[in-house]
């Protein structure tokens, strides 16, 4: 099924190709992608790069970021419950993967499972650049595998919103945004009583965030703080034999950053911190154990740019500051400074050469350097071509390192992963369409990931060497110029991917799904009337092959947008991480209140 379907995709999505010569211009070229410091668009940069612009996530059926990223080709997202989820990238686990916001990196020394613990409602999202590769040199190549930057709405754009919504499961939602003059606040509140009946699955998530910026003779200055908590039931999240399961976390962040322009040089430094409290208990019997971990993250990076004769030309480095305070865990500290250098030259009008290096300095297991470079030729004005090749590390969490429960054991003395992929790829852009191609290879040592021997209870952390992985990522966008429909997608992904587990059974670095396919469907009846349907399938190991349906109908009457969404319309039983099942069919309505502000900079 899934190669029939590939060659029915490749055909379409070749026809239409070839039959537009004109390119397609929007605001994708004025993008910054993530995979570069530099100022690049999605055309000229020299990996794989999938962007979501603000229209995309307005129109999507997704009521949450995860949802969002699920309908994305390249990323994977595994679900426990409504609320947490993991994002892993090409075959990648959820260690792997590097979130920031607005550049920020929001990374979780205790563990990644909090990596979408994020203080930012969906509503104050410009947009998201997500980079199927090492990513970044500004974070010293540390996104194994790959890297997703959430940047937030300008502050200055004159605009507010307000929504309520209410569904199956006792779901109720409320939120609100305005931004103008410099300065934006968005807050979001979501609840439900739990999918699973009897069971705790129920969640209260509450978010709020402010940012501002200020306009300077030289570039400008920005902050912004945030803050979210999480209640939620975590039935069986992690373990069938203990289903009964709670957590709650808090998370803040605060940051303050410039873009100055001075002797020449574009100069973009940032300071941030973030706290993160979680507190999980498992109940055995009539006995609560309690895990409780307080994490404290400060970091200052700097980077710096300019244009000249020979290309463009940028520098930069960071420092981080990680701490941990657990009952579990323990009460431990580390230190991180990486520090990186970059240039692109334009070797021909149609021809540029990108090259980077950079080191990282890990305070417990010292240092590594990773170097990358890239090459992008545009052989005409639809078609580019490009290859990559990068080094990338990751040193292991805490949790890896220093759990010792009945279910897992960390090991000490875990050396950091070492990662390289290899990258060749296409991109088409004519008038309404774009594809992206793309094939390739990551090799892994030391890689980091729980094993256990057959009939075993406990997880050990062990690491493997030679992990390969090997793959293609396709995706496909058409805007046609007729009525009805707006937009129509497909994305395809093939996985291969091979371990030496010595017969043990491994938990994660072979669950990513071998095939995926993605579709998405945008129709406007009328100028009122919108329609959006996300589809996906995957056939992942050890798990039913499901088609995940999610749709959204809305009607706009002035200044009203009154919509109904539905997710998992198909009613498909399915867990996709650890053991906890993911609700059924689920329906909610609501309206949306927007506008522009009348006074605003």
């Amino acid at each position: 099924m899934a190669k029939t379907c590939l060659a029915a995709l490749l055909l379409l999505a070749a026809s239409s190709a070839f039959s537009q010569t004109e390119p397609l211009e929007t605001d994708i070229d004025r993008i910054q992608a993530s995979a570069s410091l530099l100022p690049l668009g999605w055309g000229d940069s020299v990996q794989s790069v999938i962007v979501i612009e603000r229209d995309e996530i307005l129109a999507s059926p997704a009521s949450s970021l995860a949802e969002l990223l699920a309908a994305t080709p390249g990323v994977d997202v595994q679900r426990r419950g409504p609320l947490q989820a993991d994002v892993g990238i090409r075959g990648t686990a959820y260690e792997q993967t590097l979130i920031l916001l607005d550049g920020v990196p929001l990374r979780d020394p205790q563990t990644s499972h909090h990596n979408l613990n994020l203080p930012v409602p969906l509503d104050q999202v410009e947009r998201i650049e997500v980079v199927l590769g090492p990513g970044a040199v500004m974070v010293a190549g540390q996104a194994t595998g790959g890297l997703i930057n959430i940047i937030t709405r300008r502050p200055d754009a004159g605009e507010w919103s307000a929504s309520v919504g209410a569904g199956q499961f006792g779901y109720r939602q409320g939120g609100a945004y305005i931004g103008g003059a410099g300065h934006s606040l968005a807050a979001d509140w979501r609840r439900a009583d739990g999918h699973v009946s009897d069971e705790p699955t129920d969640y209260d998530l509450r978010q709020i965030n402010y940012a501002g910026r200020q306009a300077l003779p030289a570039g400008e200055v920005y902050w912004g703080v945030g803050a979210e908590q999480r209640d939620f039931g975590a039935w069986q999240f992690y373990t069938a034999n203990f289903p009964d399961q709670r957590e709650e976390t808090e998370t803040r962040l605060a940051q303050v950053g410039a873009s100055l322009d001075w002797a020449g040089w574009r100069w973009q430094p940032r300071l941030y911190w973030r706290r993160h409290e979680d507190w999980f208990q498992t109940m055995v019997g009539e006995t609560a154990f309690i895990n409780e971990h307080r994490t404290r993250i400060g970091g200052i990076n700097l980077g710096v740019h300019r244009d000249h004769a020979n290309g463009t030309t940028g520098f930069g480095g960071n420092l981080v500051r990680e701490r941990i305070n657990s009952n579990a865990l323990g009460v431990r500290n580390r230190d991180e400074v990486g520090l990186w250098l970059a240039h692109r030259r334009e070797l021909r009008d149609d021809l540029a050469l990108e090259a980077s290096l950079s080191t990282v300095d890990y305070s417990a297991h010292g240092q590594f350097w990773l170097p990358s470079a890239g090459l992008h030729w545009q052989v005409s004005e639809q078609w580019g071509l490009f290859a990559a090749a990068g080094r990338s590390a990751r040193q292991p969490s805490y949790t890896e390192l220093h759990l010792q429960t009945s279910g897992n054991r960390g090991r000490d003395d875990l050396a950091p992963e070492r990662s390289s992929l290899y990258e060749v790829g296409g991109r088409w852009r004519g008038q309404g369409r774009t594809l992206s191609l793309a094939l390739f290879e990551r090799r892994t040592d030391r890689l980091i990931d729980w094993a256990r021997e057959p009939g075993a209870v406990t997880w050990l952390a062990r690491q493997f060497d030679a992990h390969r992985g090997r793959g293609l990522d396709l995706d496909w966008r058409w805007r046609p110029d007729f009525a009805w429909v707006d937009e129509l997608g497909l994305g395809y992904g093939f996985l291969q991917t091979r371990l030496d587990d010595m017969g043990e059974e491994i938990k994660y670095a072979l669950d990513a799904p071998r095939h995926v396919l993605k579709s998405r469907l945008r129709l406007v009846p009328s100028e009122t009337w919108h329609l959006s349907l996300d589809a996906r399938w995957a056939q992942r190991r050890g798990q039913t092959n499901a088609m995940w349906i999610n749709a959204r109908l809305s009607r706009q009457l002035g200044l009203a947008e009154i919509f109904v969404e539905g997710s998992n319309l198909l009613d498909r039983e399915q867990a996709e991480a650890g053991f906890a099942p993911l609700p059924g069919r689920w329906l909610l309505t609501g309206v949306r209140f927007s506008g522009q502000l009348a006074h605003s900079r």
